[in-house]
């Protein structure tokens, strides 16, 4: 909601400088009432057009497992402190203080009817005069016309001052004037609508100006008569003032000529910059396609045969972690394969393989579209209530609401609710996925059940079995998606390209390994990612004769391997039939693989990897639950050490590990930690930054100097218990 409002009022700001710089200086001024009134709407609708882009991500589906053979069974549940909602104090201040503004809107709006009410009324025109003791100059409120009723019966009114006061009435300006101020009240944080009504009520004034040198033919006159009202101040709320902002911008405008052609330029002039602000200010929303891989990595894992049952159960929560508090205080994190029998059986069943149909109803699915309650998912992409109107309750195959607790909820989705729909495709599209991705694990667990253990040169044992191949993949994938994968060679223009179809998609690919099109023109310029080659697979290497065609992007070694990385290369020959060679490894490419694998630099890729993943999940660390962020922390340690390790050649293959609150700023006062982003720095937030530690190579002054700063920022900060800074080594 603040980034909505924060885009609404940048643009509301561009749109009045334009109007001040540009068309302001011309007279056009029935264009620019339209466009005064139209900038208020333009800039609410501007920032909700949303725009989807479509990128694809890639998933490991299984992560390497290790059972730890001493349970900890004694741990109870964490439970979560209850905080103060701050956001929901600050919204109920902000309503209070517009509930007051429109008191005083209401209040004014009395008092000009109740004027109305008491005084004697005349019918004139299109008008109705509303004769006053006051001593006042003729003013409009809708179609009544306050004037002196002294004046009015001494035919002391001039007549330029009736045509002025009746060109309001006319042309209905009370009405804009009261949608501001409407506006104002509701949106009073925003000081741009100060101007906004100044700009209106200023151009009301031009267009009655306008209508009286029309028709009275006199402008020095009439400049006379207006000057001689100035020091009139009758400035009433709510009303169309004859003396409002009578400056020299007003009186210039009367004498000033316009060109047409220029006109009409500024005016076009809008087109372009309404464009170009709805691109600038819309929302941008990414829809994930996501490619599961699959790879066998297994480590100390007793193999027996199990049920499908419990093989699907281990299947369904393969990546699960849980974590409990132990009597010590201390937290116990276990995956699902160290949990014992207990354990396991606390855990919710999971869904069925193939779930069923479950169409919302008629009202489920009108409630759907009030977006206070409800933030909406369509086939896994979060979408605007607004896009149900497209749909019906029978367009979609299944439905699943969820509820959230105040502390889960976010700035981006402070529903209540969390629902998600599925249409009939992609509901069928993702049974059929989760069967044939069962399917694959099933047979990766039949190869482990059937290898036999081999010894490392450092005594421990591993099995090591070749992935899937290609032919089970593609039997399995046209069983349950109805799509068969073809692949070969083609002539294009005189030169080979390697293809792949699936279904009735098909992809080509050249010599240097890059997509092409059908005409064999390159659509990108880089190598294409081994893993989005052949649905299920991953290819590195083609072969066409004998001889390596094209290779991939390997981006495997980037993902979760451990001891056991199989690369799956694929052969082809003219024939357009694959195979996968099987896969001769002795003890001695085991140790070369065991040592390439376990490398200091290999270890801390892949830790860093898992660590930028976890740290890259919403809601941010700042957002995150205490346990969550501990997890972070620890893990963010454990990394350092493990860089810190590395030799000099490595560390410059590699990046820093990144802290767990980037890109915020960790300050802390009264020893109370608190998170800031660096261009929300106030000065005062900038001297709780601490000082730098001294360099690992300081002299024992600049260890001295670095102390002394310390001490004065933990005096400034009265932060009693933050680590202090390295003591002084003598140095010869």
């Amino acid at each position: 909601m603040i980034i909505y409002i924060l885009k609404s009022a940048s643009c509301l700001a561009l749109l009045l400088f334009f109007y001040h710089l540009v068309l302001e200086k011309e007279k056009m001024h029935n264009f620019n009432r339209f466009y005064l009134l139209g900038s208020v709407l333009f800039s609410f609708l501007a920032p909700l057009t949303t725009f989807t882009t479509y990128i694809k991500q890639e998933i490991i589906a299984t992560r390497d497992v290790t059972i730890v053979p001493n349970y900890i069974n004694n741990s109870v549940l964490i439970t979560k402190e209850s905080t103060i909602d701050y956001y929901q104090i600050l919204i109920g201040i902000y309503c209070l203080i517009s509930a007051l503004f429109l008191l005083r809107f209401s209040y004014n709006l009395f008092k000009i009817i109740k004027k109305i009410n008491i005084n004697e009324k005349i019918k004139q025109d299109h008008a109705t005069l509303i004769l006053v003791t006051d001593k006042i100059l003729p003013h409009t409120f809708w179609s009544y016309i306050f004037i002196n009723k002294a004046a009015y019966e001494n035919g002391e009114i001039e007549e330029e001052l009736f045509t002025h006061e009746l060109t309001h009435v006319t042309q209905k300006h009370t009405f804009d004037v009261l949608i501001i101020e409407l506006l104002q009240a509701v949106f009073w944080i925003n000081p741009l609508y100060i101007f906004l009504k100044k700009a209106v009520q200023l151009n009301h004034e031009f267009l009655a100006d306008e209508n009286v040198i029309n028709q009275h033919k006199n402008t020095f006159q009439y400049q006379y008569l207006l000057l001689n009202k100035a020091a009139w101040n009758n400035e009433y709320y709510l009303a169309s003032n004859l003396n409002y902002s009578l400056t020299k911008k007003r009186l210039k405008m009367m004498t000033t000529q316009s060109s047409r052609s220029i006109i009409l330029l500024k005016k076009l002039a809008v087109i372009p910059l309404l464009t170009g602000f709805v691109f600038l200010f819309a929302e941008r929303v990414e829809a994930q396609e996501k490619e599961e891989i699959i790879e066998t990595i297994v480590e100390d894992v007793p193999f027996k045969d199990k049920s499908e049952e419990n093989l699907y159960k281990e299947y369904y929560y393969k990546n699960l972690t849980t974590q409990r508090k132990g009597k010590d205080g201390k937290y116990i994190i276990k995956k699902y394969q160290e949990l014992n029998t207990e354990e396991k059986g606390r855990l919710i069943p999971p869904p069925p393989l193939k779930l069923e149909k479950k169409i919302p109803t008629k009202k489920q699915f009108e409630d759907l579209k009030d977006n206070t309650k409800y933030a909406v998912w369509i086939d896994g992409k979060v979408v605007k209530n607004e896009v149900l109107n497209k749909y019906k309750n029978s367009d979609f195959a299944r439905y699943s609401n969820s509820f959230v607790h105040k502390n889960a909820r976010s700035k981006r989705f402070p529903q209540k609710n969390q629902a998600s729909l599925e249409t009939k495709e992609y509901f069928k599209a993702q049974n059929t996925k989760r069967v044939k991705d069962f399917e694959i694990y099933k047979e990766i667990h039949k190869k482990l059940g059937e290898a036999e253990w081999q010894k490392l040169p450092n005594g421990e044992k591993i099995k090591i079995i070749e992935n899937p191949k290609i032919e089970t993949v593609e039997e399995n994938y046209s069983k349950h998606s109805g799509e068969k994968v073809n692949t070969g060679f083609k002539d294009i223009n005189g030169i080979n390209h390697y293809f792949v179809t699936v279904g009735n998609k098909t992809k080509y690919y050249n010599k240097e390994g890059k997509q092409t099109n059908e005409k064999g023109a390159s659509i990108s310029n880089r190598k294409a990612s081994s893993s989005n080659i052949i649905p299920g697979n991953h290819v590195t290497k083609i072969y066409f004769d004998g001889k390596i065609f094209c290779k991939f992007n390997d981006n495997i070694p980037s993902k979760r391997v451990n001891k056991n990385y199989i690369d799956a290369t694929i052969h082809s020959s003219k024939s357009s039939k694959q195979s996968i060679s099987p896969i001769q490894l002795q003890l001695e490419d085991v140790k070369k693989l065991y040592e390439r694998v376990n490398s200091p630099l290999n270890v801390y890729n892949r830790k860093n990897n898992y660590y930028e993943e976890d740290r890259q999940e919403k809601p941010h660390f700042v957002r995150s639950s205490r346990e969550r962020q501990e997890e972070l922390k620890g893990k963010f340690s454990k990394l350092g050490t493990l860089y810190f390790k590395l030799s000099k050649e490595d560390k410059k293959k590699v990046t820093r590990p990144i802290l767990p609150h980037a890109p915020y700023l960790k300050l802390k006062k009264n020893n109370k930690v608190f998170y800031k982003l660096k261009n929300e720095l106030t000065e005062e937030d900038k001297l709780l930054i601490p000082p730098p530690p001294p360099a690992p190579n300081a002299s024992n002054e600049e260890i001295l100097k670095a102390k002394k700063a310390y001490s004065d920022w933990k005096k400034r900060t009265s932060n009693g218990n933050a680590p202090p800074p390295p003591s002084i080594v003598n140095k010869k």
